[in-house]
């Protein structure tokens, strides 16, 4: 197996660099496996009756259907909420997980007026993959995106490595009615749906995941990944911080097609008792390659 490391500008020590590059080594041998799952019909499968079999969702799944978009998650009792996009659907679902799938509700939406994946400026696409939100206005004088827009993180360091470009994607409300494939690349709601999902759930840090189908079973994943958590949490922190006591209040690890994310959100027993949020990535090649791009590390 190989490993490819590159922090980039987030390296902040070449000890950090060395330290995180051991870790992924042990990492990534079980990530790579968390794709095979078992099955419980018992989970929410709303949104997957609706794939149509064949070389499409194949394509689309890059290895075949994945269990979930949770491949591990370890909330302290407190459910993540996630939002997934379905492109061919026009639809965008809110889910939360605490071990198992619910699907809270599905709304209506829009994306871009051409298919596929967005890959440059003024294309009309809509982008996939694995978003976070980075910015938002709830502000009734934005009248162009109803009175809410929650701008998302493409292009991402994924994005980047694939050569994707532009920039300015949001989900954001629209006091217009809501046609199907409309849109430059955002995604849009209608005014009273986004308020309803803004009311809902805490759109700041949930993932959101677009995608033309979604290639997944919505079971929980067949390795829990508990073995490796001690080393994936040392990867997350900066090297100042590791020898110090700190409690991990939640960290999830994330996966959409080459795409795996793992975020984590951490309170450091320090004099400033500091709360901290970290986000790897990490591109998935192929089954016996993993590469780790960035650390993302913020403080409050």
């Amino acid at each position: 197996m190989q490993i490819i490391t590159n922090d980039g500008k987030n390296t902040q020590k070449a000890a950090d660099f060395i330290f995180m590059k051991a870790v992924l080594l042990v990492v990534v041998a079980v990530l790579t496996l968390c794709c095979d799952g078992s099955k419980n019909n018992s989970y929410s499968k709303e949104p997957f009756q609706n794939i149509p079999t064949g070389d499409t969702v194949q394509g689309d799944a890059d290895d075949g259907l994945w269990d979930g978009p949770i491949l591990f998650y370890n909330g302290n009792g407190k459910p993540i909420h996630l939002i997934l996009v379905e492109k061919a659907l026009q639809k965008l679902h809110l889910y939360c997980y605490d071990g198992r799938y619910q699907l809270i509700k599905s709304y209506d939406c829009s994306t871009g007026e051409q298919p596929g994946k967005k890959q440059k400026e003024n294309d009309e696409k809509t982008p996939e993959g694995i978003y976070f939100n980075v910015t938002s206005y709830r502000d009734s004088k934005v009248t162009l995106f109803g009175d809410r827009a929650f701008g998302l993180s493409y292009p991402d360091i994924f994005d980047r490595l694939e050569g994707n470009c532009g920039n300015g994607i949001f989900i954001h409300g629209s006091n217009q009615t809501i046609k199907p494939f409309s849109t430059n690349g955002c995604v849009v709601l209608s005014t009273q749906d986004l308020a309803d999902l803004d009311r809902r759930a805490p759109l700041k840090k949930m993932p959101v995941i677009i995608a033309n189908h979604l290639p997944y079973r919505f079971e929980p994943a067949k390795k829990q990944l508990s073995e490796l958590m001690i080393l994936l949490k040392q990867a997350m922190l900066p090297e100042s911080y590791r020898s110090l006591n700190r409690e991990f209040r939640h960290i999830a690890v994330i996966g959409f097609q080459k795409r795996v994310v793992a975020v984590g959100e951490v309170r450091i027993k320090d004099s400033k008792n500091t709360l901290g949020f970290s986000r790897l990535y990490l591109y998935r090649p192929g089954k016996d390659l993993m590469v780790l791009l960035k650390r993302e590390w913020s403080e409050e």
